[in-house]
C-alpha cells in the first residue's frame, strides 16, 4: 500500500513546474560594456520577480524591478521615479531568469536580441549580450553568489538600504 502512495507521489511530482525548485536567487558584480566603449560597474541582485541593478558610480542610479513595475532611484537626490512599464530588455531578462536553468542561449523578442554565455565552471550566466533600439551592450557577471537568501529589504526603494 505504501508503495502505491509513493509511486503516486512521484507521478504527481513529475508534473510540478521544475523551475520553481530552482528558484533563481543571486547577487553578482557586473561590468556593463556599451558599443561606444563606455564601461559601468555595479551589483545586481535578483530574487524571484524582484531585481536591483545598482551602479557603483554615485552619478548614476539604481534600477528596482518588482513584478511589472520598474523604478529608477536617483542616488544624488534620494528620489525615485516609476517608469510605467518595464523596459523591453528588463522584461525579457526577468522572463529568462524565471526559466533558469532551462534558458535559451539566443532569444529575440520585441526588437530585442539577447545572447547568453554560460560559465563553464559553474554553468551560471557569464555574459548577457543585449542588442536593441535603446542599447547595444554586453553585461558581464562576476563574483556571483548563488542561492544565498537575499533579504527583501534590499529590493525596497523607499528607503533604500545599502547592499555590500
Amino acid at each position: 500500500m505504501i508503495n502505491k502512495f509513493f509511486l503516486a507521489f512521484i507521478f504527481m511530482m513529475s508534473f510540478i513546474n521544475v523551475h520553481h525548485l530552482y528558484a533563481l536567487e543571486f547577487s553578482c558584480d557586473f561590468e556593463e560594456v556599451h558599443s561606444n566603449g563606455t564601461v559601468n560597474q555595479g551589483i545586481v541582485l535578483l530574487k524571484k520577480d524582484k531585481l536591483r541593478y545598482e551602479y557603483y558610480d554615485d552619478d548614476l542610479f539604481i534600477i528596482f524591478v518588482e513584478g511589472e513595475q520598474t523604478y529608477l532611484f536617483d542616488k544624488k537626490t534620494n528620489t525615485s521615479k516609476n517608469i510605467k512599464n518595464n523596459l523591453d530588455s528588463i522584461q525579457i531578462i526577468m522572463k529568462l531568469a524565471n526559466q533558469f536553468p532551462y534558458i535559451k542561449k539566443d532569444f529575440k523578442e520585441k526588437d530585442t536580441h539577447i545572447k547568453i554565455e554560460l560559465n563553464s565552471q559553474n554553468n551560471f550566466i557569464k555574459r548577457i549580450s543585449i542588442d536593441s533600439k535603446r542599447a547595444r551592450l554586453s553585461l558581464y557577471l562576476k563574483n556571483c553568489i548563488l542561492d544565498k537568501t537575499i533579504n527583501n529589504i534590499f529590493f525596497k526603494f523607499n528607503p533604500v538600504f545599502e547592499y555590500r
